[in-house]
């Protein structure tokens, strides 16, 4: 299993206040998690590290609209990067502006449907267990794909998806993904 400094993690935001109710608790489900995705193909788990790179960044560019940003995206903008990661869930392929395609496995396929209900249900049905439970699996498979993978994600993100992102919340994925992979111990 991957070696994790928990208490890093544990400072991330997002996962602060399921460590402060329940350490060990919150700790056993990412490691569930952990187990579970331990035994994705590794062409997979590349796959997957883009597509929570494009999943985060499309998070940071709603996000900024919502709260006004200074960089925030135009409505029509914003829209167009929430339909465009929306549908590479969707259609469970990501179609790289350089002309690739990139499709998953049926097994990946399935796990995408799962985080996707998880997600629905955390953050349009407001489900707190949801949440909790998106959020272990969510940073397991951080964990899982890696510093390396995720690095390469995140270069792939920012060669094909700058025009639709802009630079600026290029840089504010990153940023939301870097204390994850920082807490995976080398």
């Amino acid at each position: 299993m991957i070696l994790v400094d928990w208490q890093k993690l544990a400072k991330i935001n997002e996962l602060k206040e399921y460590f402060e109710a329940d350490f060990i608790g919150f700790q056993e489900r990412i490691e569930y998690h952990i187990l579970a995705l331990e035994n994705i193909d590794a062409k997979e788990l590349d796959k997957l590290a883009l597509l929570r790179v494009l999943e985060v960044t499309n998070g940071c560019t709603q996000w900024g609209f919502r709260r006004k940003d200074q960089y925030c995206l135009s409505v029509e903008k914003t829209r167009e990067c929430m339909n465009t990661v929306m549908g590479f869930i969707l259609s469970k392929k990501i179609d790289l502006p350089s002309g690739e395609s990139i499709y998953f496995a049926k097994s990946t396929e399935q796990l995408m449907d799962e985080v996707r209900e998880l997600y629905h249900n955390a953050f349009k049905k407001h489900h707190a267990r949801s949440e909790r439970e998106f959020y272990a699996r969510s940073t397991a498979i951080f964990l899982v794909c890696g510093y390396k993978r995720l690095e390469v994600a995140m270069q792939v993100v920012n060669k094909e998806f700058v025009s639709l992102f802009t630079k600026h919340y290029l840089d504010k994925g990153q940023k939301y993904i870097t204390p994850y992979i920082e807490a995976i111990v080398p």
